[in-house]
């Protein structure tokens, strides 16, 4: 039985040696039950890029995108045409994500306009910020 409020639980492996060799011993902990539900929100945290540029540092200050702000971002980046075609722009999609992400900057406005004119080796810094539009699937923690 399970003592309340125990939070780490440890069981031994045996790896399978031999009786000749030592016997190695993995100790797993068990990943305990979340409570606090406010901790599956995006945090608002304000986040600083330093980038070297032309012998200056610049600073762009960005936040993380919440889920549906990255959903609302795809959604942006698609096109349909009259014949039912589909198309994805990935720069729409990276210019949309970054006019959310980005705070503070020294390009004032941020907009599509302005980030498609920045010097390719900061658009790729930048770009380095925002979520893959699709993301490989995470390994499932159950085994």
């Amino acid at each position: 039985m399970e003592e309340e409020g125990q939070e780490e639980q440890s069981q031994v492996i045996d790896t399978g040696s031999s009786p000749e060799q030592p016997q190695e011993v993995e100790v797993v902990a068990e990943i305990p039950m979340g409570e606090d539900p406010s901790a599956l929100f995006t945090s608002s945290e304000e986040k600083s890029l330093e980038i070297l540029h032309a012998g200056k540092k610049w600073i762009f200050k960005y936040r993380e995108l919440t889920w549906g702000e990255k959903n609302h971002c795809i959604d942006e980046a698609q096109s349909w045409d009259a014949g039912g075609g589909f198309a994805f722009s990935i720069s729409k999609y990276y210019a949309s994500a970054l006019t959310r992400m980005l705070t503070h900057t020294p390009i004032r406005p941020i907009t599509e306009t302005t980030l498609n004119r920045l010097d390719r080796s900061i658009g790729e810094q930048l770009v380095a910020l925002v979520p893959q539009p699709v993301e490989q699937q995470v390994a499932d923690l159950k085994e």
